[in-house]
């Protein structure tokens, strides 16, 4: 961040403390999943939303909090900005709540189930991203924050695939943005919440508060140097974008035919080279593809 010279002059700017919001504390004992979004609503969404304000011109990216109760589809925290706010799904950012019982960054390395758990929470965050052709998304705990970058680039997909299958085509996609690699994902280390800035003369930390104001910097119309675009270019259904990808990781446990089943009934699919299943698919997929609701 402070080797942007942008960020840096926005980091090390004097504000008033009288101009800052003050957050409400979050509680440490959430009775549900609700709760918990609300509180985080109140101080992470509070806090961010200011330091966007401070920080941005105008239009001015912006975080949202979901009304209603749980949902599988629908992201938890979604960012835009005011003009793009619709609920089409044009959204720059979006932010799951996990319960720590059932995702943390140590399932990565635990036994297979746990593996499978921790591909479960980052395939949801990838299905949100892909609904929302965007590139940026994060995953918080009660413990910890993770955020994620969607998508790879061409270099990536090229060097891989030079030696194997002909490289990925669609003529269904026209748009200039980006075509994500279905299922890569660049995840951050884990931020623990308990980090904090407090001490001036100590050594700085990433705090969950920097780190979702630095992913939000990356999501401008202008991309951040060494960053990638915020927006993708998923398409419709019959475009077969998710062909689009490498081999899989050596430590991702092995897929078995119920999964494989499971899979195909619940998404058309069960690995991404598959042929389109129209019943499901298409007639299904209410996704949005340059601002017109393909069926």
């Amino acid at each position: 961040m402070l080797g942007v010279p942008e960020l840096r002059s926005l980091l090390l700017r004097e504000v008033l403390c009288d101009d800052l919001p003050t957050p409400l504390p979050v509680t440490k004992k959430p009775a549900t999943e609700q709760h918990l979004r609300l509180a985080y609503r109140d101080y992470y969404g509070v806090m961010l939303n200011a330091a966007l304000k401070s920080s941005m011109a105008q239009p001015t990216l912006q975080m949202y909090s979901r009304h209603g109760g749980p949902s599988l589809t629908t992201p938890d925290f979604t960012s835009s900005t005011s003009h793009e706010l619709s609920p089409a799904g044009n959204n720059r950012v979006v932010g799951l709540i996990l319960p720590h019982l059932q995702w943390k960054t140590e399932m990565r390395v635990g036994d297979a189930n746990e593996r499978i758990q921790y591909l479960h929470g980052l395939a949801r965050l990838q299905h949100l991203l892909r609904e929302n052709n965007c590139r940026y998304g994060f995953i918080i705990t009660e413990i910890e924050l993770v955020c994620a970058r969607y998508g790879g680039n061409d270099t990536i997909y090229d060097a891989e695939r030079e030696q194997t299958q002909t490289k990925f085509s669609s003529s269904h996609i026209t748009s200039s943005h980006h075509i994500p690699i279905f299922g890569f994902f660049e995840v951050t280390d884990s931020i623990p919440l308990r980090y904090n800035n407090t001490n001036p003369y100590g050594r700085l930390t990433m705090t969950a508060g920097l780190a979702l104001w630095y992913l939000h910097m990356q999501a401008q119309d202008q991309a951040l140097p060494g960053h990638e675009h915020w927006k993708i270019q998923v398409g419709a259904p019959a475009a077969l974008t998710r062909q689009k990808h490498l081999p899989r990781d050596p430590w991702t446990p092995k897929i078995n035919e119920r999964e494989k089943r499971w899979a195909r009934l619940y998404r058309g699919f069960g690995l991404p080279d598959e042929d389109l299943d129209h019943k499901r698919e298409v007639k299904k997929n209410r996704r949005t593809v340059k601002g017109q609701l393909r069926s």
